[in-house]
């Protein structure tokens, strides 16, 4: 049993998301490995690593019991073609996390496929853990990939329409 937290390498800390983890970390699978990026992080009860090789990141996608993950498409690509579904925390461009607010429209759109559970704040990442371990023991069937794939698609088009002149 392992938890994966990876906030993505984006040059913006997202200090609001570990700090989170940093609040609930006795609670999580044991043990705990954190991808922290850009984001000063020190304290106990986990590894932290700045950023890691794409091999041992899959492996860790493939074997942690808990994904807890920034709203970046790649990772969360990864989460669902290893047939998990993680807790995600978007990004938002109001805590100056990221430029626009994209990874929202994202995950609301797989969280309403089924595919993450949005923790939208730091207060709302017990619940969203505990209804991503259930849906996770749940989903007997395979990943979609194909179906995610044109979600993301789809969702990339309507977003790159709002900037056409």
């Amino acid at each position: 049993m392992t938890t994966f937290v990876t906030v993505g390498n984006a040059t913006q800390p997202f200090k609001r998301l570990l700090d989170g983890v940093a609040g609930i970390i006795a609670t999580l699978p044991q043990p705990v490995i954190v991808q922290r990026g850009s984001t000063p992080f020190s304290g106990h009860g986990y590894k932290s690593v700045q950023f890691m090789e794409m091999e041992q990141f899959g492996r860790l996608v493939e074997t942690a019991e808990l994904l807890i993950m920034h709203g970046g498409a790649g990772s969360i690509i990864h989460a669902v073609q290893a047939g998990k579904i993680p807790v995600v925390m978007p990004r938002r461009a109001k805590y100056q996390e990221i430029v626009d607010d994209h990874q929202v429209e994202f995950t609301y759109a797989l969280a309403e496929s089924g595919k993450v559970v949005l923790a939208m704040e730091p207060v709302d990442l017990e619940k969203a853990i505990a209804d991503a371990l259930a849906s996770q023991s749940n989903n007997h069937l395979s990943p979609t990939p194909p179906e995610l794939v044109r979600l993301i698609d789809e969702k990339l088009k309507n977003y790159a329409m709002q900037f056409k002149v």
